[in-house]
């Protein structure tokens, strides 16, 4: 397998060659100011006194910022980044190289030559859902996964932390501040940058300076801990205001919380940013954060929001298929700033007996002059399992014009520990959005097998000749196939032992009971004998007795047509 099928994000420029340098007795050096790829070079491959090999890090303005490149070959290795930032991600590439299977050496790296840098400025991910937030070794592990894979934010914005949105103007407590202290350091060390947001809409008096003054506090005490970047979100309230005092200020008018909003962002921006001397600006969500047609809200928000403060938005509407870059250029335009991405994908705080384990997919690659600063992903409350769909939105922001889902797909499946173990689980929740088919391709099959009946045909089909999502199921021997995709279901494993498979374990069983009815409807289509309609009643009602959903609208369907046929309607 070609070396980089290994390395997410795929680099814009790679040259592979046939010879391999081992990696052993290493002796690294590098510029000061890349001390972190230094590090996580050392960290990875170990220094020996006497070396080999020589591995130097350099930094070279002139490249895109956050870009590298990387030569390795018969005089060893040299990676030149665009900064500390690129220095880094070019490290990341050669530890994604070194780590590819090779059957020769314990590791080691083919002679390569890259040149990289990313597309979207911003590429990260928003801790944003509703539900049990991540605990703080997973926020960690994430932390790593994202340096990682170049993603270079996370916003910590949990809705169910009480300290970020119902008690925004409480202090947290000693013990849960030096947890977040730990995530800046750890943000730091992968080349992360930690968004500490704040959610204040709910109750907050936006006229109130006492109100406005505890909002400063709140940050100032994150910033204590090394915080340096912030965003203030006014998602999910009342569209107009609630409080007495602001009406009084601000007015009744259609729209006029804005105002209120971007008033707060003023302040804050004037008297607490400006004089920390913070590098970034603020970034907000507004109230009105979905669609792109202008509104009365978006009007006022236009004219009075700081120039540059950054705008969330999360598409044509809260979760979508599809965005266009004329969507995105028509969002821009309406809330007249430049705007991010919240993409609420693969989010299932909407649906919590769903995981969404496929790729991204229905973005707009084609994003030349449009104002968009980047995307910042809302994952799932399984961390670990969101890991497949964000190992492909990192691929989607570094290097848009190479994006191809599938592809990316195969690739994080590879890379997630664990999910070859229950590729077809992974297969079968893969769709998106949560509207779409659950699964094209046994849709399509069951859909032949009712309309041309189950009879095998000679010979085996290869093993996931189905693929769920493809939607291609020719007629003949259509409920072979059929039998081999539950059958690959039905044979998930239950002790699996990846933090993907712990976090995925309510809905193993729940594809084995959904692949047994299914099988169950087909021997009973096919007249296998002593398999009843009782049987298979049984059954289905076992499969749909999960809370976990698998297949929930594919395979119940065709089992109760099943039964119809067979004179025992469900």
């Amino acid at each position: 397998m070609d070396a980089l099928e290994w390395i997410v994000p795929c680099p814009k420029k790679a040259t592979i060659g046939s010879e391999h340098l081992v990696l052993r007795e290493c002796r690294i050096t590098g510029d000061p100011a890349a001390v972190r790829a230094v590090a996580a070079l050392t960290t990875a491959l170990g220094e020996a006194a006497a070396a080999c090999l020589t591995i130097d890090v350099r930094l070279d303005a002139e490249l895109p910022p956050e870009g590298y490149t990387l030569s390795a070959g018969p005089s060893g290795v040299v990676i030149t980044g665009a900064d500390p930032a690129g220095a880094f991600y070019g490290a990341q590439t050669l530890l994604a190289l070194a780590a590819a299977p090779c059957g020769t050496h314990a590791r080691c790296v083919p002679e390569c030559d890259v040149r990289d840098w990313p597309d979207l400025p911003l590429r990260g991910t928003i801790e944003g859902f509703y539900g049990t937030p991540w605990s703080h070794a997973e926020r960690m592990e994430h932390l790593r996964f994202s340096g990682r894979h170049k993603l270079n934010s996370y916003v910590y914005a949990p809705k169910d932390d009480p300290f970020h949105r119902e008690r925004w103007r409480e202090p947290y407590p000693e013990e849960e501040l030096a947890r977040l202290g730990e995530l800046v350091a750890e943000a730091a060390a992968q080349h992360v940058r930690f968004v500490f947001a704040l959610s204040p809409g709910l109750s907050m008096v936006y006229s109130d300076p006492a109100e406005r003054a505890a909002l400063r506090a709140k940050a100032e005490q994150v910033w204590e801990i090394g915080v340096r970047e912030y965003a203030l979100l006014f998602d999910d309230i009342p569209p107009e205001l609630g409080h007495e005092p602001d009406k009084a200020v601000f007015g009744t008018a259609e729209g006029v919380s804005a105002s209120a909003h971007a008033a707060v962002c003023r302040d804050f921006a004037e008297h607490f940013l400006a004089p920390h001397g913070a590098d970034r600006p603020l970034t907000m969500v507004p109230t009105d954060y979905a669609g792109t047609a202008r509104s009365a809200y978006r009007d006022r928000l236009a004219a009075e929001l700081p120039a540059d403060v950054l705008v969330w938005w999360t598409g044509s509407d809260i979760v979508v298929g599809a965005i266009s870059a004329d969507d995105m250029r028509a969002a821009a335009a309406s809330y007249g700033h430049r705007v991010a991405l919240w993409d609420n994908f693969p989010v299932n705080d909407f649906d919590f007996a769903r995981v969404f384990l496929g790729p991204l997919v229905g973005r707009s690659t084609e994003l030349d002059g449009v104002p968009l600063e980047g995307i910042t992903a809302n994952p799932m409350v399984e961390a670990a399992a969101s890991r497949i769909a964000l190992t492909t939105v990192a691929d989607y922001a570094w290097h848009l014009a190479a994006y191809d889902p599938a592809r990316s797909h195969e690739r994080a499946v590879r890379l997630v520990p664990g999910a070859t173990d229950l590729l077809p689980l992974v297969q079968v929740c893969s769709s998106w959005p949560p509207s779409a088919d659950q699964s094209p391709g046994l849709t399509a099959l069951c859909t032949s097998v009712l309309k041309n009946g189950a009879a095998p045909e000679t010979g085996t089909p290869p093993e996931g000749d189905a693929t769920p999502g493809s939607g291609d199921a020719s007629e003949a021997g259509a409920g072979e196939r059929l039998r081999a995709e539950l059958g690959r279901l039905a044979a998930l494993p239950t002790d699996a032992p990846s933090a993907l498979a712990r976090e995925l374990a309510r809905w193993v069983p729940a594809a084995h009971d959904m692949a047994a009815a299914g099988l169950a409807a087909l021997d009973l289509l096919e007249g296998v004998e002593g398999r009843t309609p009782a049987q298979v009643t049984e059954a289905l009602t076992r499969a749909e007795a999960h809370e976990a959903n698998v297949l929930r609208r594919v395979i119940p369907p065709f089992v109760r047509e099943v039964l119809t046929r067979a004179g025992t309607p469900s």
